[in-house]
């Protein structure tokens, strides 16, 4: 969850904007070129409204290519801007004239000392796409890799292999210029915004850093869990032959029973019939060493509201992963069952209250940290109780289940989301 979150924030929040309008930018910045600078007729007016810059333009006849430019200039020479920071260009445009559909085109020029010493606009690599503006959406937004070099700049300046194809890493100019086989006649370009948008961090980079933080937290966890292990290898000795005894029995009453009539279908963990059955046979492997036996009850707050506001398929979602969360923070010899609708029993032995209390406790905080489904936050209420090794048998582990349940309707009464225990009757251990 936490890498999906990750690659959604470098993707969506970790992103750097520069924006250009004619709020923000100088106005000695921006002009108007025309044909005339090659001997054309044609003439061109700026006209600054509102946060952005009009380009009226009469097109007229006199020259092969008759154009007029809406030029936005970026930077000074040799200090232009480095574009491969970014990844795509959104712009806010909009565009008229007497032909049916009115193309644009869009140059992104480059200043590089190789072949733009002279400081001409027109030794600047220019990168070109042409579109539409009635045809797209306000903004429109290029990919920078969509922008190729313009292939009669590559005939008109002769490059070595070395300077062929984009570049963009020192970019000084952006402008919006009419189509190249314009109609004759009045057009206007209206621009309100220019934005450059990229990530501050390459995906790939970030994808190998997530993987880097993968394989660290994967080599620190093992290190904790060896080291846990160590500390209960003592314990654990002490218990061998009784362990070797009662797993033995397992392996051979495991074959009588069908595994799903001992758990729940929804959850996958025990259900009642399944609770009672490890029990039984813990309780035969070794009841000398299972008490004092901690009851901890569960029930997720507000459960129905959640069924109501959501549906029932959003009910069974909390449920799954409600099981699944104190199924991953519990220990490997403690039971965990559905006891019913929303309420779940942990049995713990070898475990005082006093220990529940606090295992109890972490489990609530970590429920009201994880990230539900559908947004939702989800918290439970928690009753705890022990059975001693003075109680009777199974008729003690049911009192003590008693005592939990009633502790836990008590933390319903006082307010949801907390944890109680019942002391009561609890007796003393030899």
């Amino acid at each position: 969850m936490l890498t999906l979150l990750a690659l959604y924030a470098n993707e969506h929040w970790m992103t750097r904007t520069l924006r250009i309008d004619a709020a923000s930018h100088p106005a000695d910045l921006v002009k108007a070129v025309n044909d005339s600078i090659d001997g054309g007729l044609s003439e061109g007016r700026l006209e600054r409204r509102g946060n952005g810059w009009i380009l009226h333009c009469e097109i007229r006849p006199g020259y092969e290519w008759p154009f007029c430019d809406l030029q936005v200039r970026l930077a000074e020479l040799g200090r232009g801007v480095d574009l491969t920071q970014f990844d795509s260009v959104r712009l806010w445009v909009r565009a008229s004239g007497p032909e049916p559909v009115q193309h644009v085109r869009v140059f992104l020029r480059h200043f590089d000392p190789a072949y733009s010493n002279s400081g001409k606009e027109a030794d600047m690599k220019p990168h070109e796409v042409v579109f539409a503006p009635s045809a797209e959406s306000v903004p429109v937004e290029f990919r920078l890799a969509q922008f190729m070099v313009a292939s009669w700049w590559v005939q008109e300046h002769p490059l070595p292999v070395h300077l062929l194809g984009p570049q963009l890493d020192n970019t000084v100019l952006l402008s919006l210029t009419t189509s190249g086989l314009v109609t004759p006649g009045a057009h206007k370009i209206e621009l309100d915004a220019i934005e450059f948008v990229g990530v501050w961090v390459d995906p790939a980079t970030f994808r190998l850093a997530i993987i880097a933080v993968w394989f660290a937290c994967m080599g620190a966890f093992l290190f904790w869990d060896w080291r846990r292990s160590r500390l209960r290898l003592g314990r654990t000795l002490r218990h061998k032959r009784e362990l070797q005894q009662a797993n033995a029995r397992l392996v051979v009453r495991s074959g009588e029973y069908e595994a799903k009539a001992h758990h729940d279908p929804l959850t996958g963990v025990s259900n009642r019939l399944g609770l009672k059955h490890d029990l039984n046979l813990l309780m035969r492997a070794q009841e000398e060493q299972m008490f004092p036996l901690a009851v901890v009850f569960a029930d997720i707050d507000h459960f129905k509201s959640i069924n109501d506001s959501l549906g029932h398929d959003a009910g069974d979602e909390v449920l799954k992963q409600f099981a699944q969360h104190l199924k991953a923070n519990i220990q490997r010899e403690d039971l965990l069952a559905r006891w019913g609708g929303e309420e779940f029993v942990l049995l713990m032995p070898l475990t005082r209250a006093e220990e529940a209390v606090a295992v109890a406790e972490r489990l609530r905080l970590m429920l009201t940290e994880q990230a539900w489904s559908g947004g939702i936050k989800v918290t439970a209420s928690f009753g705890v109780a022990q059975a001693t090794r003075h109680s009777e048998g199974e008729a003690g582990i049911e009192a003590a289940m008693r005592a939990a349940d009633q502790a836990m309707y008590k933390a319903k009464r006082e307010g949801r989301n907390r944890v109680e225990c019942n002391f009561k009757d609890l007796g003393k251990e030899a």
